[in-house]
């Protein structure tokens, strides 16, 4: 129970960072993606707001003077796909900027769907909109909005000076003289909201950082969890010990010999002559294991060489690995005297 009274003061493992991303847990600004959506929509505005509206202007003259025709359907139909085709631009540039924007804070996450009933409960809803998080949240919204409105009045209110002028100008004149002071509050508005959206998404990225943090004991626990649990390691190096202690065992009834100390070592040895470049040891073991090496070797047939200094030099040698330079002459000793017990020589 102590471990949930620890502090977090550990940054995130990379673990628990992919664990996190698989639940769709990213550090993700929503203010930062929509500014980026109206950004783009503001370029497409800025470098072709002229012809869109042109083009707004033919539509309309064109409806007005029955140049589609005089059946409503027929025009409506016209009507729809001309204003889709305009406005195509900016749900195009819409998709693609919110898209750019998400993968750029978080990568690209898809959130396993979970349906929790819990969710269309509304009396919880309720709490969580008026709950402290939720009230500074909006009053953060309100706060924004209010000095974005003020900035945007501010601005226009310096251009009015220019309305009376209006009056003498040209309709086309008068649009664009309009189009340009709406533009410049727009743009300098953006800008503020981007601002904030920029440091609004690094609070929230801190924010993120920080419901991430470790204890010392979950860092431990985690370490644990992927190394495995070292009695379960200790449990699987023994499977993997009795597995090759037995595959051992099956070379021992091949063996040319078992050297001896007597009681504590036995080393099988095998030699092929023109098959192997020396002898090699195929089978060793101490105390019980030496024994049981000694009693497969005499079941068998294999000779069993009482020998203390080279049972101790071959105990050192690794499985499978053939005897140095120095142990040639003693075991050759040992060979020889094994093939003439057996009528070879």
């Amino acid at each position: 129970m102590a471990d949930e009274f620890q502090e977090k003061t550990e940054q995130a493992t990379p673990r628990k960072r992919e664990k996190a991303r698989e639940k769709g847990q990213v550090s993700r600004s929503r203010d930062l993606s929509s500014m980026a959506v109206i950004g783009g929509i503001i370029m497409v505005f800025y470098f072709g707001g002229e012809y869109i509206f042109q083009k707004w202007l033919d539509m309309t003259g064109a409806i007005l003077s029955f140049r589609y025709g005089s059946d409503p359907v027929h025009v409506a139909a016209v009507a729809v796909w001309h204003g889709g085709m305009l406005l195509a631009p900016f749900f195009i540039i819409s998709l693609v900027l919110a898209l750019g924007a998400s993968v750029a804070q978080g990568g690209f996450v898809i959130k396993p769907f979970k349906f929790e009933l819990e969710r269309l409960d509304p009396v919880k809803g309720l709490k969580k909109i008026f709950s402290s998080n939720g009230l500074v949240e909006l009053l953060k919204s309100i706060l924004k909005v209010a000095i974005g409105c003020w900035i945007v009045y501010y601005i226009i209110k310096k251009d009015l000076k220019v309305f009376p002028t209006l009056s003498a100008m040209d309709i086309r004149d008068i649009a664009r003289v309009s189009g340009d002071m709406v533009m410049n509050a727009v743009l300098i508005a953006f800008c503020y909201f981007l601002a904030v959206s920029i440091v609004s998404a690094l609070l929230e990225k801190w924010q993120f950082e920080k419901s991430l943090r470790m204890t010392k004991q979950e860092i431990k626990e985690e370490l644990k969890e992927s190394e495995g649990d070292p009695l379960i390691k200790s449990r699987i190096r023994s499977i993997q010990r009795e597995a090759a202690r037995k595959r051992m065992m099956q070379e021992v009834p091949t063996a040319t010999a078992v050297i001896t100390n007597p009681q504590h070592l036995a080393v099988a040895i095998r030699y092929e002559d023109r098959k192997m470049p020396a002898p090699k040891v195929v089978a060793k073991g101490a105390g019980i294991l030496a024994a049981r090496i000694k009693e497969i070797a005499a079941e068998h047939g294999v000779p069993i060489i009482e020998d203390k200094p080279l049972a101790r030099s071959l105990f050192k040698l690794e499985l499978n690995s053939f005897i140095p330079e120095e142990l040639y002459v003693a075991v050759a000793r040992i060979l020889a005297h094994i093939y003439r017990m057996k009528g070879r020589i």
